[in-house]
């Protein structure tokens, strides 16, 4: 098991848990901007801090959604 933190980088928790893209966008759509090309490429080397700032997120809320879904796989 993965701990996630803010300091999480986000492409090493997609490579570990590809459904986590697409998981994120069905629970909440403030992370629709992850699956597109900009996104691929403006967030290949954010961590879960920057991640929660585009999806206008507090980085707790972010860390906690994204524990959520990576523990149910």
């Amino acid at each position: 098991m993965v701990e996630v933190t803010s300091k999480s980088k986000y492409m090493d928790l997609l490579n570990e848990y590809p459904l986590l893209k697409t998981d994120l966008v069905k629970r909440n759509h403030k992370f629709k901007f992850l699956v597109t090309p900009m996104g691929k490429i403006s967030l290949w080397e954010a961590d879960l801090e920057e991640v929660s700032r585009h999806a206008e997120l507090s980085v707790g809320e972010t860390v906690s959604l994204f524990s959520e879904l990576i523990n149910s796989y």
